[in-house]
């Protein structure tokens, strides 16, 4: 019974709204495909819709029925199957996605879904899009590739300190195309390209990005044998704390300006980092960030865990950091 109580806690904790200013980015879990939910005042992005109408159904649930920008990172199936759904069933502004029309009925069905919305078609082009407090940067995949997946189109999130990125079933090709044309910061951040497959990682774009937290949308027992154990390992070894969506269900970040982070998932419970502390999961948990000021936020719900306050029923895995634990 207490394990009931706990999951449905949690639940609730994952479809809860924002608490004062935050960026967040939610990884459905849609199986074997790609959903990106990003929110920040009040606005709201989706990257990718799975490959069906179920994703439609996941954002009613979190009480949304406006999509300020829509965007296809490549027009494969499992990344646009959902589209035509969202545009009809919620209010969509802006749409972009990477300008390769592609043979299937599923595109031809997008595209015919966009010009009934009324949304504004936006090209790939090199542009950086404010959401609320949150700037989201566009990768153009290379030009005239015709190949979707390396025709990707890459989403580089910042809000702050925080940063993000979103890079589709970019393979290695594209991958050292935006190496050697844009400027790849460290972040935060990274969803794993082309569902943590081999051809979508490679050294340097591991020591580019340098992520804490990589996160890998993939579907139980798929086909494709992804995610690959060497990707996951490699990413690892770098220091990165690994989720996947066949493991943890759906996975959400909820990030401060100074840096510091949430993650939340279905299944594995809570984690919080503050700038500087150890990457979720590997804390020793006696230590204390270097630099933190004894006190700099109360909790007047919940309790302190890193910079963020989580339910009180849950372990948190960073040591207190700098917020204050605070009975309600």
């Amino acid at each position: 019974m207490r394990r009931l109580s706990f999951s449905f806690a949690f639940l609730a904790l994952l479809a809860a709204p924002l608490s004062g200013q935050q960026v967040e980015l939610r990884f459905l879990d849609v199986g074997q495909a790609d959903a990106i939910l990003i929110r920040e005042g009040g606005k709201t992005a989706l990257v990718d819709a799975g490959g069906g109408a179920g994703v439609l159904a996941q954002l009613r649930a979190l009480g949304i029925d406006t999509i300020d920008l829509l965007v296809a990172s490549h027009n494969h199936a499992d990344h646009i199957g959902g589209m035509t759904a969202v545009l009809g069933g919620t209010v969509v502004r802006f749409y972009l996605d990477n300008g390769v029309p592609h043979t299937t009925a599923t595109y031809q069905r997008t595209i015919q879904a966009v010009r009934a919305s009324g949304a504004q078609y936006l090209r790939p082009t090199a542009r950086t899009i404010t959401l609320g407090g949150a700037r989201l940067r566009v990768l153009p995949p290379p030009p005239n590739i015709g190949d979707q997946n390396n025709s990707s189109v890459g989403i580089l999130v910042g809000y702050g300190e925080f940063r993000a990125l979103l890079t589709g079933d970019s393979e290695q090709p594209e991958l050292e195309y935006w190496l050697e044309h844009d400027s790849i910061p460290h972040v935060t951040v990274a969803k794993l390209a082309h569902h943590g497959s081999r051809n979508g990682t490679t050294s340097e774009w591991i020591e580019a990005t340098h992520p804490q937290v990589a996160v890998i949308s993939v579907g139980i027992g798929n086909t494709y044998g992804h995610p690959s154990a060497q990707v996951i390992e490699a990413w690892e070894s770098a220091g990165a704390t690994v989720y996947r969506t066949d493991q943890d269900g759906a996975v959400v970040i909820q990030a401060d300006r100074d840096g510091s982070y949430i993650v939340l998932n279905e299944r594995t419970g809570a984690a919080a980092v503050t700038p500087g502390a150890a990457n979720p999961g590997v804390a020793n948990p006696g230590a204390m960030p270097r630099g933190s000021p004894t006190c700099c936020r109360v909790c007047t719900r919940g309790k302190a865990c890193g910079n963020s306050c989580i339910n009180r029923a849950y372990q948190c895995r960073q040591p207190p950091g700098c917020a204050c634990d605070a009975k309600p």
